[in-house]
């Protein structure tokens, strides 16, 4: 409990570097509640970071997607948000964010081969085709879904 409150004490400390970086964090973070309540909801979600340098504001999102729509409402979302500052924003960047976490790794199907009847089947459906390309992908999937194939 001692070094929580000897932490506190380096990030309230007046005029401090750690102090400096607490600010720029709130006001970020001020910034980033600003700009989704000017979005709608699914895109304001997708909104993760939001900054201002050299008279642009800079979003970062989720997927491209999100971007695309995004930079559709930049216009507005300029005017807006530089009203809201009180400053002039000369354009609106959009990142799209690197994922944090790689997705997961999605196991191939497991295959499970055909009974004799449903490979019974698909031969005699593919003995009483006209179309030739269709009766061979029909035997050439029997064939696949056999036991041993």
């Amino acid at each position: 409990m001692g070094s929580e409150s000897h932490l506190h004490k380096l990030l309230a400390a007046p005029g401090g570097a750690l102090a400096q970086l607490l600010a720029d964090g709130r006001r970020q973070q001020q910034l980033l509640a600003q700009v989704r309540q000017c979005l709608p909801g699914e895109l304001a979600d997708a909104v993760a970071s939001a900054g201002v340098a050299d008279g642009a504001l800079h979003l970062g999102v989720t997927s491209g997607a999100w971007a695309s729509r995004l930079r559709f409402l930049a216009p507005r979302l300029r005017r807006q948000i530089g009203d809201g500052l009180g400053q002039s924003l000369n354009e609106v960047r959009v990142h799209v964010l690197a994922c944090a976490t790689p997705p997961p790794a999605v196991a191939p199907p497991t295959v499970r081969p055909l009974s004799d009847t449903s490979r019974a089947h698909l031969q005699a459906v593919a003995d009483a085709t006209a179309d030739p390309r269709l009766a061979k992908a029909l035997r050439t999937l029997a064939d696949a879904g056999s036991p041993d194939g």
